[in-house]
C-alpha cells in the first residue's frame, strides 16, 4: 500500500501537529514500513494455531481493592470547584 505525503499530512492536521517537509518524508516511509509489516503479519496461516489458555485459576489473582493515591497529579486539589479545566475546542 502506498502512503502519500498529503495522507500523512491530514492525520497531522487532525492531530493539530504541524509537520515540515523532512517529517512528512520520514513518517510517510515509516508508515508504509508500518503497513508493510502489517500485511506480512496477515500472511501467517492460523488454521492450525493453538488457542493460548491462561495458566492461573480465576481464584488464583489479587482482588481488587481501591486505595487512595497520596499524590494530587491533576492538581484538582486546590481548585475551589474540583474541576480541571483543559483547553478550549474551537
Amino acid at each position: 500500500m502506498v502512503v502519500t505525503k498529503e495522507e500523512v499530512r491530514h492525520l497531522g492536521w487532525l492531530s493539530r501537529i504541524e509537520l515540515s517537509d523532512e517529517e512528512l518524508a520520514k513518517y510517510t516511509s515509516q508508515i508504509e514500513q508500518i503497513i508493510a509489516y502489517l500485511d506480512k503479519l496477515d500472511t501467517i496461516p492460523l488454521e492450525k494455531a493453538e488457542v493460548i489458555k491462561s495458566k492461573k485459576k480465576f481464584s488464583e489473582l489479587r482482588d481488587d481493592v481501591e486505595r487512595a493515591f497520596g499524590a494530587d497529579t491533576l492538581g484538582t486539589k486546590y481548585r475551589k470547584d474540583g474541576f480541571v479545566k483543559g483547553p478550549r475546542m474551537v
